[in-house]
């Protein structure tokens, strides 16, 4: 009975690494960044499981080393990421299912450049996030429909125009 229990969890496992790789490789990002936290936690459950389901040293020496190692490597690189540079979000309106963010990049050093619009859609009751059209703009986000100066936005790689005063989708 307590073999099947660990068959079961190992199958459900196999089938979150799965579900989390898919995710990872795809077009599609969490709307909180939190794939570090994430990957550390199944790393750590993954070589838990590893070591109560074989009772053979062999066994878990040849399948928690690699899965260590891996799991290493791959946080090592998120941690990489993190380090060499980061999205600084100063203000977003959400509009039906779409967000659009007045970003710009931050790097370890500082900012890194100058203020980009980004437009993305939201998914699994908005948990997912796409990336549809990323723009640089001139313009503060006091400016842009918060101050009511420029409230007509147009996106020129998706050609979607949006109100920014008015929180609604004009095409």
């Amino acid at each position: 009975m307590k073999r099947q229990i660990l068959n079961i969890i190992g199958l459900i496992l196999i089938v979150i690494i799965a579900i989390e790789f898919a995710i990872y490789y795809s077009e599609f990002n969490l709307v909180n960044d939190q794939t570090l936290e994430i990957g550390m936690t199944t790393l750590i459950v993954s070589l838990v499981f590893i070591f109560v389901y074989f009772k053979k040293w062999s066994y878990r020496i040849l399948l928690g080393l690699p899965t260590l190692i891996f799991g290493i490597i791959f946080l090592g690189l998120e941690a990489i990421g993190i380090m060499a540079g980061s999205e600084k979000t100063s203000w977003n309106w959400k509009i039906g299912e779409y967000e659009i963010l007045y970003a710009n990049m931050e790097f370890y050093a500082g900012p890194g450049g100058k203020p980009y619009l980004k437009l993305r859609k939201t998914y699994f009751f908005d948990q997912f996030y796409k990336t549809l059209d990323k723009q640089k703009t001139e313009n503060t986000f006091l400016e842009l429909g918060v101050g009511k100066k420029h409230c007509h936005l147009i996106f020129e790689k998706t050609g979607m125009e949006f109100d920014l005063c008015e929180k609604k989708q004009l095409k």
